[in-house]
């Protein structure tokens, strides 16, 4: 699937879409160092996916080019790299308020703003990288199903939200803010229909944000953990 270069653009926030920002080396930085942290993998993963060193080489050519290769290039959406919206020299916004294409059905100030090219522009070393967002097709991901089990939904409605935060930006809101985004920005632009997200039990973060989204927790058993997932789902109204 073509993908054509763009970022999503708040009041407040930037938004990059993976095959742009496999480029950053600050963001990949910033990467690195949440899969390394101890207590962001504990709380966002447990056991799956302990924390451990890796290198910027595996950052890009395996994290990163999984994301490109199993979501964005099958249904141009996946991981969004996070970043406070700089300002110029100048002081005014990256971005002014009257580039792109607001989002039409969102209160908040979401635009999409295509670019004609991306080349690793200066102004990715202002962005002060703050975590990820993401909403990604998970029907190719998930466990097999158990026999006698009904067939998955359509993509549409298999939309898994994802989001992970520095935690030196914990308890600012970003999590939400920068949700909110990623949903309506896939509802807009891609026509998912539901999304589904699963939380470590005892993540009592998480699983204020996903309230707060209107997720509401369900008795699904898509990722197969039961004993240690809680499943979740918010169908589009």
């Amino acid at each position: 699937m073509s993908f054509t270069p763009f970022v999503l653009v708040t009041d407040r926030l930037i938004f990059v879409p993976t095959p742009m920002s496999e480029s950053i080396k600050g963001y990949r930085d910033l990467f690195k160092r949440l899969h390394e942290d101890h207590s962001f993998c504990d709380m966002g993963f447990g056991d799956a996916f302990p924390a451990r060193a890796w290198t910027d080489d595996e950052i890009r050519n395996v994290l990163m080019a999984g994301d490109i290769s199993r979501r964005w290039n099958k249904r141009n959406m996946g991981d969004f790299a996070v970043g406070l919206l700089p300002t110029t020299a100048t002081g005014n916004l990256l971005f002014s308020s009257n580039e792109g294409r607001k989002l039409k059905k969102s209160p908040e100030n979401i635009r999409v703003i295509e670019l004609d090219r991306w080349d690793n522009p200066s102004w990715q070393n202002d962005v002060e990288w703050v975590g990820y967002s993401c909403a990604r097709d998970c029907t190719a991901t998930l466990p097999p199903l158990d026999e006698g089990e009904a067939p998955l939904p359509p993509w549409q409605e298999m939309l898994e939200m994802r989001y992970g935060v520095s935690p030196e930006h914990w308890g600012k809101g970003l999590a939400l803010e920068a949700s909110k985004v990623v949903i309506q920005w896939a509802i807009e632009e891609r026509g998912v229909r539901r999304f589904i997200a699963e939380t470590q039990k005892g993540n009592s973060r998480s699983r204020r944000v996903l309230e707060k989204l209107g997720f509401q927790m369900v008795d699904s058993n898509y990722f197969k953990e039961k004993d240690v997932l809680d499943e979740w789902e918010m169908v589009v109204a």
